[in-house]
């Protein structure tokens, strides 16, 4: 039976040596990585459930593994995802070249996050080869994500003023990648009604922002000069889930709940943060095993005079015929 180092090694060697014998045919490549992309993934995983390298990899540690990733701390949380996505997309079937190709673009900043993840918990190192994946086919866009990077870590090395906050819907978030650093192109617009879905925003971050709600952004203005001319750009500074109040209620009238919610609730601001911090979306909260969804909603209702939103989220009665059709948001 091999062991958890003997199975990422082996997983390791055969992504790497892909890279290094068809990074020119990216399609190919792409196809040739996602065959092992879950071996990869699924070790990783054993071996941090397991604690060791040297334990055994079989279905039983596979399974323990993979589990205990719904209740993993935060740096694992991309792990979670990767598998969750692994599973949906390239698990059971082969998929075509142009597929995969647009699958490990997708993919390749996972990848980065394991590769530093691994280094950094277990110094071991994986996927040595990764900046050689063709990500980026155009030489001049690479200049400009190069400079849109430079002004990024300025303002984190306190180069820049303070920004505005307020907030906007996640459309889109679209990774670009710098000397092996996550950088983001995010695509929002503001969070109010009767704002027309054309007046939309760009702006770029080192965070890895989710688009599962509204968020609060902080926004700053920067510049780039390319090719002889200067460009302004927006940088996202900070990020934190922030579901517009008024949702909460909507939603709670499906249930014939007529409470307010607002984000001076202690409740509100627990969800909040816990919805940013771990990355999870409210599916994943109601979802989680007994007892970890019983300290959770113990912490978030502990100050609450009177919980609102947990207990419309585990609902099950829904013969009181309560509608929210029709109605506008009004934020508190």
């Amino acid at each position: 039976m091999a062991t958890v180092d003997q199975q990422i090694s082996a997983a390791d060697r055969s992504i790497s040596g892909a890279i290094d014998a068809l990074s020119p045919d990216r399609p190919l490549l792409s196809q040739q990585m996602l065959g092992q992309l879950r071996n990869l993934v699924e070790g990783v995983a054993v071996r941090h459930c397991e604690g060791r390298g040297d334990a055994e990899y079989d279905y039983a540690a596979i399974k323990r593994a993979v589990d205990a990733l719904g209740t993993a701390p935060k740096k694992l949380h991309f792990l979670r995802r990767f598998h969750k996505l692994l599973q949906e997309s390239v698990s059971h079937y082969v998929v075509d070249g142009d597929a995969s190709e647009r699958l490990m673009l997708k993919y390749f900043e996972y990848l980065v996050r394991l590769r530093a993840f691994a280094k950094t918990e277990w110094n071991l190192s994986l996927l040595a080869n990764l900046e050689k994946f063709p990500v980026d086919l155009d030489p001049s866009l690479r200049e400009y994500h190069q400079k849109i990077a430079t002004q990024i870590q300025g303002y984190r090395q306190g180069l820049q003023s303070p920004g505005r906050r307020d907030r906007y819907y996640i459309l889109k978030t679209r990774p670009f990648f710098v000397k092996g650093r996550i950088f983001y192109e995010v695509t929002f617009q503001d969070a109010k009604d009767g704002m027309s879905k054309t007046e939309r925003h760009i702006a770029f971050t080192d965070i890895d922002i989710s688009d599962n709600y509204a968020s609060n952004l902080t926004l700053v203005n920067a510049s780039i000069d390319v090719l002889d001319h200067t460009m302004p750009i927006r940088l996202i500074t900070e990020w934190a889930v922030s579901i517009r109040p008024c949702e909460f209620d909507n939603f709670g009238r499906i249930f014939g709940v007529y409470e307010k919610v607002s984000t001076g609730q202690t409740e509100y601001s627990y969800l909040m943060e816990h919805l940013t911090e771990t990355g999870s979306t409210l599916l994943d909260v109601v979802a989680l095993p007994d007892a970890a969804f019983q300290e959770l909603s113990a912490r978030a209702i502990q100050r609450a005079q009177k919980p609102i939103i947990l207990p419309v989220l585990t609902r099950r009665d829904t013969s009181s015929g309560g509608s929210s059709q029709g109605t506008m948001c009004s934020d508190t």
